[in-house]
């Protein structure tokens, strides 16, 4: 860029390679709106501005607002940029034809390198890529273990933070909430806690309905770990532990409002059921039934939950 800089000015023509990619743009299809040619050169809207702006001073192009929208701005060349780009053509090819020399000569077409790195992103963006392993490894992080008696106060406190958030405590919550022994384990469920750095940030319980069906119920993570997979490691815990007791199929209700579990439970692989046992009916919130096959879950559904990027 230095060295072009350079060259421009022994050419004696007032331009910056920077403006390249919107005078050429312009050179092949004039007028385009701001927003068109950020999207067409992938570049950001205000990039598109800032280069504009000085383009602009530079008397390289124009402004003017779209007859037919004029909330849109229209950029074109002016009688100067032409004359800009007839007068740097050959200047562009001989910089193209020393670029080739110089490739030829490393043995390496670093051109043809960048193009590949740049079809990987378009199907991936680098903040995709970053964000899978982030939560990756926030996966990673989380221990799972199994109820014991000193956490039945965080099995507690735990939901009521949930359940305030969203709904309100209802005499069925309390129920469960004051002896989860007895409604739960004793009845052949399971409690999970989700561990991070020694604190237990979420829980989730398993109950049972028969000998085939399990119920995944009082799932919540403290607000202050929510985004980090605790949700997601708890749910594959819980029917990770109903296939080893040889459920056919795990349930759950959730809440149209709960957009962020409802994605989260379809990622696993839940569908809709609207047939199966209501045991949400004696709540007043609003419930959309969900199951899941567990027999067809971990080979079809738990890779591609994985490599997602996830809640």
């Amino acid at each position: 860029m230095k060295d072009v800089v350079g060259i421009y000015r022994q050419q004696a023509v007032d331009f910056r390679p920077r403006w390249f990619p919107v005078l050429y743009l312009l050179h092949q299809q004039s007028p385009l709106s701001v927003t068109d040619i950020a999207k067409k050169l992938g570049m950001t809207h205000p990039a598109i501005n800032q280069i504009g702006g000085a383009m602009l001073r530079a008397g390289l192009i124009s402004s003017h607002k779209d007859t037919k929208d004029e909330r849109r701005r229209l950029l074109r060349l002016t009688e100067k940029g032409e004359e800009v780009v007839s007068e740097l053509t050959p200047v562009w090819n001989d910089i193209s034809s020393a670029t080739a020399g110089l490739l030829n000569e490393t043995g390496t077409d670093v051109l043809e390198h960048i193009a590949r790195i740049e079809s990987s992103l378009n199907k991936q963006g680098m903040k995709a890529r970053v964000l899978a392993r982030i939560k990756q490894r926030q996966y990673a992080e989380i221990e799972i273990i199994a109820y014991q008696s000193r956490f039945k106060r965080l099995f507690d406190v735990l939901n009521r933070e949930w359940l305030e958030a969203y709904f309100r405590v209802e005499p069925p919550d309390e129920v469960i909430l004051s002896n989860p022994k007895a409604q739960i384990l004793e009845k052949g469920g399971h409690i999970f806690f989700a561990r991070l750095n020694g604190d237990i940030i979420g829980t989730a319980a398993l109950k049972k309905v028969n000998d085939t069906t399990y119920e995944l119920i009082k799932m919540g993570v403290t607000e202050k770990a929510r985004g980090r997979q605790a949700g997601k490691r708890l749910a594959i815990a819980a029917i990770e532990k109903a296939k080893v007791l040889g459920a056919r199929t795990v349930i759950l209700h959730t809440s149209p409002k709960l957009t962020i579990a409802e994605k989260l439970y379809r990622q696993l692989g839940f569908i809709d059921d609207n047939n199966i046992d209501d045991s949400a009916a004696e709540y007043d919130r609003c419930t959309i039934g969900m199951r899941l096959d567990v027999n067809h879950w971990k080979k079809s559904v738990i890779d591609n939950t994985e490599k997602s990027i996830g809640i």
